[in-house]
Formats: structure tokens, sequence, C-alpha cells
């Protein structure tokens, strides 16, 4: 088994920071080949590290991963998501844990929150409403 190294972490990060899109790990793997990267198995380590240490995010309803928007920290974002482009904007809340927790009750332990919310941005929006409008 080859030895997973920092510098393909580093390839990683880069590739998605390079992006304007989210990645799926495939995507990852085909932008990193040069670094050495050769199999599936040697990017998802590299997310799940990254993703450990909150440089990166996994877009749950896309199946993908995007670099942090922040350099890392603890937080617990939220996504807004456009399903026309793809366009995804993160966001914090402090209220999304206190949302969570009342829901949950005292007797349940949080591991995670996720919120992502899926619609249609601006700029996609923008010709449909120009031509409602019929200009």
């Amino acid at each position: 088994m080859a030895k997973q190294t920092p510098a393909y972490d580093k390839a990683v990060l880069r590739a998605l920071k390079a992006s304007d899109q989210p990645l799926s790990a495939y995507d990852i793997l085909d932008r990193v080949r040069s670094s050495g990267i050769r199999a599936p198995m040697q990017v998802y380590r590299s997310l799940d590290r990254l993703s450990s240490f909150g440089f990166i995010h996994r877009i749950e309803a896309l199946n993908a991963f995007v670099a942090c928007s922040e350099d890392a920290h603890g937080h617990k974002p939220g996504f807004v998501i456009c399903r026309d482009c793809g366009m995804v904007k993160e966001f914090e809340d402090g209220r999304l844990d206190d949302i969570a927790h009342n829901a949950a009750g005292k007797k349940f332990a949080i591991e995670a929150v996720s919120v992502e919310v899926l619609g249609q941005c601006g700029d996609c929006r923008g010709p449909r409403l120009k031509a409602g409008r019929g200009e």
C-alpha cells in the first residue's frame, strides 16, 4: 500500500481551492494525477484528513467537496446551493447549533449539524425573471 503524504493533502486542497464548483472525489483524482495520486482511495484518505482539520467540507446533497471559505476553524457551516449552475456559498450562523440542540433534546448526542439550502441563484434566475417581465 502506498504511503499517504502531506503532499497529497496539499494537492487535493489546491484542486478544491482552484475550482469554482464543488468536486467529487473522482473529479479531484483527475486534477491531481500529476502529483502522484493514482487511486481513489488516496483521494478519500486526503479528504478525510482535510475534513477532520476543517480545511474542506462535504456537500452531502451533491456528494462533492469544497474548500472551506474560511481558513480551517471549528465552525459548523451551512451551504446555499444552486441546483442549476452548482454554485455553493458557505455561511455560518450560531443559531444552527441552538436549533439542533433544541430539536434533539437533552438525551440525544449530536455528532454533526449539516444545513444545505437548495434553490436557484440570482444569475440563474435572472434570465427567467427578465423573460417574465418582457425584457
